[in-house]
């Protein structure tokens, strides 16, 4: 049986038990809704940004169990599904634009370059992103492929962002950030939806969303389309980097028993395609996978977690790579609480990763062995204890992990709270976190181009490469002045060690822990409810980066390649719900220079309205880069492309 034939009967056995599950239970029940359906679009007041939500509105990432937003000792930021509607956008790294801290820069029309605190790139290694618990990195250099995670925007339901370390939780990786999407349940989707828009540069973009539901299950089929066109180069010539994308898949969420246990299936088939640059043949994408989770609650404070997926993606660069790639993890966790001062959160969880990577031209690159597979285990423990009732909050939490590449990991962490008032938190914490090495570290060689013989390796990856380490210290603040004023402040002092270089003492150049260095930076969030109808938040993140490479080293990519972040960044943003009907949503962006990448600061403004034609049908409108008819936001080695002006105009339907 083929690959292709074995993942398309996955999804289809899985679909079809996600279908016959929820079919059982609908049987007994007539399908109904009760959502209004005017409130998918996010319309009406502002309601749900108030401060007092905001305040106390729960947050799981940081400790993975339900806690107050105010009171947890991370720098974390919650952007709900309302806002990301209200702001019109309809990709990934668009929506984390809205993030205070996150630094997301557009390297050309597919690729994106996203990250937290520093070490910003195309291929950036130390940020640990989720999609409903499924980790969305790839093992083979621990980044993301951002074009491939534009899920239909209407499924959102948050997304939380921890600025800094999460490693004692979320494991190796998850060193300068952890970002957590949460999509909705299918309960909460409409009976049915439908998208579409259309902008300059043939940009365009559709979407379907249907559910089926009753009191003790619910099952949502949805898809999306989209596709860019080309961007340029600044001398005007086509870049040839335009790319489609589409995907099919379903959600079921089903009430088990009494209806303190549910279990949540969902799975997706995504295909897309790149153009590539003066090649016949385009770079294409193939990624199916297929998530279960169990959970059980017995009361607020207690309950357990099991989760496992699998996937498997073919990745294609015609003439250049393909990978094949299968992976599975098992994960389960318990949280519980012992007496009236200790809260528990215990787990573990087992990852199987395995490919197959073939590279026909030997004067580019290559990875030796061409197949390899790796295994991760690791268990963690969390204890949050109340010191002091609801004022003085200790956290410590420790994750030991067992990998392939450097063997056994400790990671742990500390965090105190401490909440003087009803309006007022203090935190502070100190982490220690790793990157793991991975395929791009130990396996890879570069070959010398022609008319060098082809297999003349000059840069080898090394089995001696250890992991990149972090220590960070970071204090906090949150205070609520008034019921229409907040401010959150966070400060933060990085110091790594075994940062990845090259060793040119010999031949060819080894990957090696060529570096070290630290950071230190500000963020400051301010929200302002101006009214109920009218809500404005002030952000700015101030960074200094040091990264050079160690003495005696004889690495020169470590310090020509130290400033790919912006030291100051920026935002104004303003929600207004003029009317009932009408929606307006405005951010005004600073970035400053990348020096190293030879790239000037700007300021952009992007604006989207929206206006709500009558309970059924709303209509967009949203323009992007105003200020500006073109300008680049990154650049590679090879090329330099341009952002362009941009508005798009769509349309939602709800029944």
């Amino acid at each position: 049986m083929s690959a292709t034939v074995f993942k398309k009967r996955i999804l289809h056995n899985c679909i079809a038990l996600a279908v016959s599950l929820s079919s059982a239970s609908l049987a007994s029940g007539a399908m109904s809704s009760d959502k209004d359906p005017s409130s998918a679009f996010g319309g009406g007041d502002l309601a749900d940004l108030s401060l007092e939500s905001l305040m106390n509105i729960s947050v799981y990432s940081a400790s993975k169990s339900e806690e107050p937003w105010l009171r947890s000792a991370a720098a974390i930021f919650v952007l709900t599904g309302d806002e990301i509607r209200r702001a019109g956008v309809k990709t990934m790294p668009e929506a984390l634009r809205l993030v205070p801290g996150v630094t997301v820069a557009r390297v050309d029309a597919h690729s994106w370059a996203v990250t937290t605190r520093g070490f910003n790139g195309t291929l950036v290694d130390k940020l640990e992103v989720l999609l409903d618990g499924r980790s969305l990195y790839t093992p083979l250099f621990s980044g993301v492929y951002w074009h491939k995670h534009n899920i239909l925007m209407q499924n959102i339901e948050r997304i939380e962002v921890i600025r800094g370390p999460g490693a004692s939780l979320w494991g190796a990786n998850a060193v300068n950030g952890v970002i957590n999407i949460v999509t909705r349940s299918a309960r909460e989707a409409e009976p049915l939806y439908l998208e579409a828009g259309a902008g300059n540069g043939e940009r365009t973009h559709a979407g379907f969303s249907t559910s089926y539901k009753n009191d003790s299950a619910a099952l949502q089929l949805y898809g999306r389309q989209e596709r860019f066109a080309d961007f340029r180069y600044r001398n005007g010539r086509s870049a040839d980097d335009g790319f489609e994308s589409s995907r099919l898949g379903f959600r079921s969420d089903i009430q088990l028993g009494a209806g303190d246990s549910s279990l949540m299936l969902q799975g997706e088939v995504y295909r897309d395609r790149v153009s590539q640059f003066g090649k016949s043949r385009d770079e294409t994408n193939e990624v199916d996978f297929i998530l279960a989770r169990w959970s059980s609650e017995t009361t607020s404070r207690d309950g357990f977690e099991l989760a496992a997926y699998v996937e498997e993606s073919d990745f294609s660069i015609p003439g250049l790579f393909l990978e094949k790639r299968r992976t599975i993890e098992v994960e389960g966790t318990t949280h519980f609480s012992l007496g009236d001062s200790h809260e528990l959160v215990l787990g573990a969880s087992y990852r199987h990763t395995c490919d197959e990577i073939d590279s026909p031209d030997q004067n580019l690159l290559g990875f030796l062995p061409h197949k390899r597979a790796d295994e991760t285990y690791d268990v963690f423990i969390q204890d949050q204890i109340e010191l002091i009732e609801n004022r003085v909050r200790l956290t410590a939490g420790v994750k030991a992990e067992k990998n392939n590449y450097s063997g056994i990991e400790v990671q742990p962490t500390l965090r105190l709270a401490y909440t003087p008032s009803s309006g007022t938190t203090l935190w502070g914490a100190v982490s220690k976190a790793v990157r793991i090495p991975t395929r791009l570290d130990e396996n890879i060689l570069i070959f010398a181009p022609s008319p060098a013989p082809a297999g003349t390796v000059i840069i080898a990856g090394s089995p001696n490469f250890d992991s990149e380490k972090l220590v960070a210290l970071e204090f906090g603040f949150r205070q609520r002045y008034s019921d229409d004023l907040t401010l959150d402040v966070a400060l933060y002092r990085n110091t790594y060690d075994e940062l990845r270089g090259l060793d040119f003492s010999v031949f060819p150049a080894e990957v090696s822990n060529e570096g070290e260095g630290d950071s230190s930076g500000v963020e400051v969030s301010i929200q302002w409810n101006y009214s109920d109808a009218w809500v404005h938040r002030a952000s700015y993140a101030y960074q200094h980066i040091d990264y050079h490479a160690k003495r005696g080293s004889t690495d020169t990519s470590i310090k020509t390649d130290n400033r790919n972040d912006p030291r100051h960044q920026g935002m104004l943003h303003s929600s207004w719900q003029a009317t009932d009907a009408l929606g307006m949503d405005m951010r005004l962006r600073n970035v400053s220079k990348l020096p190293d990448r030879k790239v000037d600061g700007y300021t952009e403004l992007d604006l989207s309205v929206s206006w709500q034609v009558d309970s059924n049908l709303r209509l967009t409108l949203l323009g992007q880069n105003l200020l500006d008819k073109a300008h680049p936001e990154f650049s590679t080695a090879t090329s330099e492309t341009e952002v362009h002006r941009a508005v798009v105009f769509g349309l939602e339907w709800t029944y």
